[in-house]
């Protein structure tokens, strides 16, 4: 069996048995070999958009003689992957923006009966914004320590129904539960410190925008405490 890292076990752990899952930004396609050996799927997409990452991937690929179930695609994140083709969309390893952007622009996740796991690296207020306006509900959000790092990992579905912003920080914590999980407040104290960080350069060049971020570090500090 394939060892992972504990991001990466996270972000099998959150998929759902299905036939086909789609790995975006698969690099070594760790993720898709473990969730084939586990059983969870039955067959995979291994999409990058380098051709690098692809021939890594097919090298681990053969090493587990998974070649006839894990397809190798060449893809700038979702533009070459079809709707109905994968039952369970996995997002792991990249910016929360970039993720967002897919979310915002690709009109076939809108549908029931796909699971989305993401993984964002930085940003995730903006994975959550994406998600909310675009009809999506979380599912469930959970934080990994990995070395001195923490990581968030969200499963999220479609089910057509918009949400407005609940409070002005609301994107930042999102489902997290920092007075019962260690990792998620360690995870909102790494928010908070990247906003304070912000909130003071802002106010050094006079920008009014540190007035409204002064409230949503306010909103996240409370949260944590």
């Amino acid at each position: 069996m394939l060892h992972l890292t504990p991001r990466l076990a996270a972000v099998t752990d959150a998929v759902k048995p299905c036939g086909c899952v789609a790995d975006i930004g698969t690099d070594h396609a760790y993720v898709p070999i473990r969730l084939l050996q586990e059983g969870k799927v039955s067959r995979a997409i291994a999409a990058d958009i380098h051709k690098q990452p692809l021939e890594n991937a097919r090298r681990s690929v053969e090493r587990y003689g998974l070649e006839d179930r894990v397809e190798l695609r060449l893809s700038d994140g979702l533009q070459n992957i079809c709707a109905g083709e994968a039952q369970t969309i996995i997002i792991a390893g990249m910016g929360g923006e970039q993720i967002a952007e897919m979310l915002d622009n690709t009109l076939w996740l809108r549908q029931k009966g796909i699971q989305l796991v993401l993984q964002p690296m930085t940003h995730s207020e903006d994975v959550r914004r994406a998600l909310r306006e675009n009809g999506f509900f979380k599912m469930t959000e959970t934080t990994v320590a990995e070395g001195r790092r923490i990581y968030l990992v969200i499963s999220a579905a479609w089910d057509d129904t918009k949400k407005p912003r609940v409070t002005a920080g609301s994107d930042y914590i999102g489902a997290l539960r920092p007075h019962e999980v260690e990792t998620d407040r360690l995870f909102l104290q790494n928010v908070l410190r990247r906003l304070q960080t912000k909130a003071d350069a802002l106010r050094e060049k006079g920008d009014r925008q540190a007035a409204a971020l002064n409230e949503i570090i306010r909103e996240v500090s409370d949260a944590c405490r």
